[in-house]
């Protein structure tokens, strides 16, 4: 009988797992950064509304409708509830989010910052879970080590204390869940058991993202590197491959950008050297140049975040040329990001995507592929701030070459490998931090904030020309007449400045006859108002302002044409539409009358409302409709019970 051989079955081959077992202590770690951002910022919970958070909150008319405004939010550009010129924006998403917010509590500024402080934490958390996704065989110490160098970071502190950059938010929030949910489908494909339903999750979150703000289109060229930096299983090509569905949601987003706005790509060719100095350059060797000399200026606020500014505009910054040393030494250090990029990308460093990332998201800010509305922001660094603290984080592990990578199974261990690049991100964290906690104050209020940044940026025509309004505004809320004088002299002082540094500034002339018409100085108003509108044709509000003084001089014959150009300049001008009512009314033409007062009402805030219905009522009473008349009447009476004549009753 012979022996059966026994049959020998192959071993399958053990695959081992980039991801390694997480221990408990991995759980709690992303949490603190994410309570590092609450303290950080939780003082701007006391803040007001600063800088241009009027523009989408508290003088837009279709924020303030609340929900019933979103229909609006959707269709129209970015400022359409703000001012009625062409747009050249259109990010609904925040738009949408601070109407809902008026809804829950109106004029409340508590709440939205409230929301910015919570969306900044849940960002540094899915910064630590992109990061340990990517980058498994540093978890946790490079995840940990970036989200705390993000969260710390004082160039942070306009993005989070200014309610308006809500936008900048939502993009980077929605940018990182994008490539957490590609990272999902990477570690499932790599798996032999793909799960589409990432891809699609990655691909709702990039939609957001774009209708957040239109700059996400960068994030196009990081995608396709997640795959390659995530697995070394994975080339170029193929992780190239699926990331083009993203193309999807970009096309329809320009789309809907170009029904709306008319152009699908960013930028104009209408843009004020005021917003960006760079288009005052004489030539394109000066442009080049201007635009490299503000990226050394970013790299240096990355590194040293000191000053800090909420303007750099004209002429703070000078236009310069190729002969500056200064753009030659910013030009080298991009040149030596590009060297380490070359070094370390074969290698699949995080030093190479952390520099890739700054790179890709900073150039649409650059100035050299599109020229954008603004020359320098530090709101523009918070998306591409997120590869360089990567970069570093993983430059202080490298730098000290600690024991090879092991799993740490609590804080202890963690200490006891990387103490000096845990020491070194302290300190750094301890500095930065400290500078946040001191700028954060700043962005009390508009005035607390000019008043700062102005001996910082002394030369910048626009915010010298910002900080004459607010000061303008202490003075009208004076009682006492020597206060009142004290705060219109410091006015005109800034006023004039902006004028000395930009003589074209037809805003800055606007407010100097204001000035002059409060001194009662008509001539010198009037002179003033006719340089506004020369150098800014279409300033509605120096029409308007001169209108005043023509109705009031009894020239209701030039008070008519001028207030006329107001309101076709600015059609949702309720001040010159209740006053262009007036002088019909007052010429004996009610017809007229009603419909600048019904248009005005369009657009009116509560404030405006009662007096339009009181002229309103007049109107019709003149017109001999006594019917329309006294229900005008009466709903002013409701809305502002001291117009009512003593004693006439209630209806």
């Amino acid at each position: 009988m012979s022996k059966q051989k026994s049959k020998k079955h192959p071993k399958k081959r053990q695959t081992k797992s980039t991801t390694r077992p997480a221990p408990a202590f991995h759980r709690w770690l992303p949490w603190i950064p994410v309570l590092l951002a609450v303290l950080l910022y939780s003082s701007t919970l006391g803040h007001e509304y600063a800088l241009d958070d009027a523009s989408v909150i508290t003088e837009n008319f279709v924020t303030k409708k609340g929900v019933d405004g979103w229909g609006e939010v959707f269709t129209k550009h970015y400022r359409y509830g703000y001012w009625s010129g062409k747009g050249s924006l259109y990010r609904p998403l925040s738009l949408a989010m601070f109407a809902l917010e008026w809804d829950l509590a109106p004029n409340k500024p508590w709440l939205y910052h409230l929301i910015n402080v919570l969306l900044y934490a849940l960002t540094a958390w899915l910064l630590y879970k992109v990061v340990a996704r990517l980058f498994p065989k540093y978890n946790p110490v490079l995840p940990f080590f970036s989200s705390i160098l993000f969260v710390v970071h004082p160039i942070h502190v306009e993005v989070i204390a200014n309610i308006k950059s809500r936008d900048e938010i939502l993009a980077l929030l929605f940018g990182l869940a994008t490539i957490y949910a590609l990272l999902r489908y990477w570690k499932s494909r790599l798996s032999d058991q793909a799960q589409p339903i990432w891809l699609a999750y990655a691909v709702g979150a990039y939609t957001l993202a774009l209708f957040s703000k239109e700059t996400a289109i960068t994030f196009l060229a990081v995608f396709p590197l997640v795959g390659y930096f995530r697995s070394r299983k994975v080339n170029l090509v193929d992780s190239a491959t699926p990331t083009a569905i993203f193309l999807l949601p970009a096309v329809i987003y320009l789309l809907c950008r170009r029904a709306i706005l008319g152009s699908a790509l960013a930028g104009s060719s209408d843009i004020s050297l005021l917003d960006n100095f760079i288009v005052s350059a004489p030539d394109l060797g000066s442009k080049l140049a201007s635009a490299i000399l503000i990226g050394g200026k970013y790299l240096k606020t990355l590194a040293l975040p000191h000053p800090l500014a909420s303007e750099f505009g004209y002429n703070q910054i000078p236009v310069t040329g190729l002969g500056d040393w200064r753009v030659w030494l910013s030009l080298l250090a991009f040149a030596g990001l590009g060297y380490l990029v070359i070094r370390t990308f074969k290698q699949r460093s995080p030093v190479a995507f952390g520099i890739l990332f700054f790179l890709i998201t900073f150039s649409i800010f650059s100035n050299i592929i599109i020229t954008i509305g603004t020359s320098y922001g530090d709101r523009l660094m918070y998306t591409p701030s997120v590869g360089l603290v990567i970069a570093l984080a993983f430059g202080l592990i490298q730098f000290f070459k600690p024991a090879e990578h092991k799993t740490l199974k609590s804080f202890a261990e963690l200490r006891q490998v990387y103490l000096m690049p845990l020491a070194i991100t302290g300190v750094i964290a301890l500095l930065y931090g400290g500078k946040t906690l001191q700028r954060n104050p700043a962005w009390k209020d508009s005035f607390t904030l000019y008043e700062k940044d102005i001996k910082t940026v002394p030369n910048s025509a626009k915010l010298n020309y910002h900080y004459g309004l607010e000061l303008n505004k202490k003075g009208l809320a004076a009682t006492d007449p020597a206060e009142r004088k004290r705060w219109w002299d410091l006015t005109l002082q800034h006023f004039q400045r902006a004028i000395e540094i930009y003589d074209q500034y037809g805003d800055a002339y606007g407010q100097l006859g204001l000035i002059n018409y409060r001194q009662k100085n008509y001539p010198e108003a009037l002179r003033n108002y006719d340089l506004a509108v020369k150098y800014k044709p279409g300033n509605a509000n120096a029409y308007s302002n001169m209108g005043i003084i023509y109705f009031e001089q009894g020239n209701l014959a030039k008070a008519k044409e001028v207030y006329e150009l107001a309101v076709k300049y600015n059609p949702r001008f309720v001040d010159a539409r209740r006053n262009l009512g007036a002088v019909y009314a007052k010429t004996g033409q009610p017809d007229l009358a009603i419909q600048h007062f019904s248009e005005g009402l369009k657009y009116a805030d509560a404030e405006d409302q009662p007096v339009l219905y009181l002229y309103l009522g007049y109107a019709y009473r003149d017109k001999g409709d006594n019917v329309r008349s006294q229900q005008n009447l009466e709903r002013a009476y409701q809305l502002n019970p001291s117009l009512r004549p003593a004693g006439q009753p209630q209806q």
